[in-house]
């Protein structure tokens, strides 16, 4: 028996050295230590899987290291992984990741340590979504296994919903001077209450990344389906822009809980300049006040100011009784007042008023106004 006791002493000592877990039972009882922190992101159809794991193992009553294989397990279930705590068998295999030979599984590793733990990735496609209940989920474990085939135990589990999204068909634009319109359609299909279906729009400009922008939107109901529009009012002048559309479909509980969110696939890009060839509004409120003065003959003209942020100024038209209208400022005035001193005693004149902006887009003239002097 002392034998016996310092041989087992020995073989546990060894097995530390060597750096290795031992291989757990089968996993049909609890999670594994050697997989662990799986988590889901779903974009579209695709679902992205990422977990960490060790990649060797050191064999029961052996001195030899075995590679771990993962597979990946899905279920489909009524609720999400929150609610089982615990999995024991592979409902459905949809795939194997062999970190040793799998080309770009492996997402991470420590450099120098053969042993350490990687993170690992894996995508899963989901197809015949058509017709499922969008409040089932599609639930998924990763179990590890030695080159013998033999489980080393499940990983948590996580879920993603089996929503589906609109796609935005027909996506063009227009432009004007509040900014530009993102004009697309979607098909029109049985809602239920469950559900809201919605759009991100993102914007990149050159090489910057591309980022969701918040948007004007309205929605015409037809039969053939919606037409929306989305208005994007925070551009500048001069640039170009990269636009895509990605429809978002949410669930919610009967007492408005929101259960899960699902993003598609993005549109096609659509690219726009935004060529400045837009007048500023026409100016309002024109007042001429003729002198009063003895001695002083002048009209003095005052008007409400603009709001356009690249307005460069006013131009001021005039003209005489049967006369044509010319312009009487030699540069666009940046005050919201003009004198005009170059009057005769006797004559009526009469005013109006244009906007220009910095690109020397110029607005129609504003309504005339009558002045004169005795």
């Amino acid at each position: 028996m002392k034998w016996n006791k310092t041989f087992v002493l020995f073989a546990l000592c060894a097995a530390l050295a060597w750096g290795g877990t031992p291989v757990t039972p089968p996993a049909s009882s609890h999670q594994s230590q050697l997989v662990h922190n799986l988590r889901a992101t779903r974009k579209g159809n695709k679902v992205m899987l990422t977990w960490s794991q060790q990649p060797r193992v050191l064999a029961d009553r052996q001195s030899v290291m075995r590679h771990l294989v993962a597979r990946v397990c899905r279920n489909i279930s009524s609720t999400s992984s929150r609610a089982s705590s615990s999995t024991t068998t592979c409902a459905q295999p949809v795939g194997e990741v062999d970190p040793q030979k799998t080309a770009g599984a492996i997402a991470s590793a420590a450099r120098g340590k053969s042993n350490s733990e990687i993170a690992v990735r894996f995508t899963d496609t989901l197809s015949d979504l058509e017709g499922r209940d969008p409040v089932q989920f599609a639930v998924y474990t990763v179990e590890v296994r030695d080159d013998r085939g033999r489980s080393a135990g499940f990983s948590n589990p996580v879920s993603v919903p089996l929503l589906r999204t609109l796609p935005a068909r027909g996506l063009h634009s227009e432009l004007d001077v509040h900014g530009v319109y993102l004009i697309w359609e979607n098909d029109i299909e049985s809602r239920p209450s469950s559900l809201q279906f919605d759009y991100r729009i993102y914007r990149r400009e050159k090489n910057d990344p591309k980022v969701a922008i918040s948007y004007l939107r309205a929605v015409v109901h037809t039969r053939e389906g919606d037409r929306w529009s989305g208005v994007d009012t925070n551009i500048e002048w001069g640039k170009t822009y990269s636009y895509w559309i990605a429809p978002v479909t949410r669930l919610y509980s009967e007492s408005g809980q929101l259960l899960a969110e699902l993003e598609g696939e993005d549109s096609a890009p659509l690219e726009v300049t935004t060529h400045d060839v837009f007048a500023p509004a026409v100016p309002e409120r024109l007042l001429a006040v003729p002198s009063n003065i003895p001695g002083k003959k002048f009209v003095d003209l005052v008007w409400a100011p603009n709001t356009e942020k690249d307005l460069a100024g006013y131009n001021v038209y005039r003209r005489e009784e049967g006369g044509r209208t010319a312009r009487i400022n030699s540069a666009p005035i940046t005050m919201l007042s003009f004198q005009d001193t170059d009057i005769a005693a006797g004559h009526n004149y009469f005013y109006c008023l244009s906007a220009v902006d910095i690109r020397g887009n110029e607005s129609a003239k504003s309504s005339e106004i009558a002045a004169g002097l005795p």
